[in-house]
């Protein structure tokens, strides 16, 4: 428990610093305008102290930089948790044969789960081989089977959504 309130206040420290920095960028964007405004107003736009055109190169840059730090912290936390998801489904799924991961990867991708004729076009076995390999997960209580007339959707054990949410 304590470990996932660690991951939040985590999360929550990097929206934070990400927020503040965009929110320093705005406001020294703010003053800087008020400053070549000022200059303009003045009649003074080119004995200003900082001309302004390195004054346009400054701000630029200044944005990239901001830019480039956000995304950081940003993406930095989404690929984390991305690599950390991808591992913990690998681990689990290396109990099933291949064949059987196979079926099971594409019913997490698509969680409120598909038709067998879907899952036929998206791993790319016949359909009596996707038949085999559902009924062996079905007698493994990793799916279930849910019959509508012809069609038959296939899902994933409530038990299992729950663990890899």
């Amino acid at each position: 428990m304590k470990l996932n309130i660690f991951k939040e206040n985590t999360a929550l420290k990097n929206i934070f610093l990400t927020i503040s920095i965009i929110t320093g960028f705005i406001f020294i964007v703010t003053f800087s305008s008020l400053y070549v405004s000022d200059a303009i107003k003045n009649n003074n736009a080119c004995g200003c102290v900082i001309p302004i055109p390195f004054m346009i190169l400054i701000l630029s840059s200044l944005g990239v930089f901001v830019g480039s730090i956000s995304y950081y912290f940003i993406a930095s936390k989404y690929i984390k948790e991305k690599k950390s998801i991808d591992e913990n489904i690998e681990f689990t799924l290396n109990f099933l044969l291949p064949d059987e991961r196979a079926i099971v990867k594409e019913l997490i991708k698509n969680k409120p789960g598909l038709k067998q004729t879907e899952l036929e076009k998206l791993t790319g076995f016949h359909k009596v081989k996707i038949h085999r390999i559902i009924e062996r997960l079905k007698a493994k209580s990793v799916i279930e089977k849910i019959n509508d007339g012809k069609i038959r959707r296939i899902t994933l054990n409530k038990g299992l959504v729950k663990i890899f949410e």
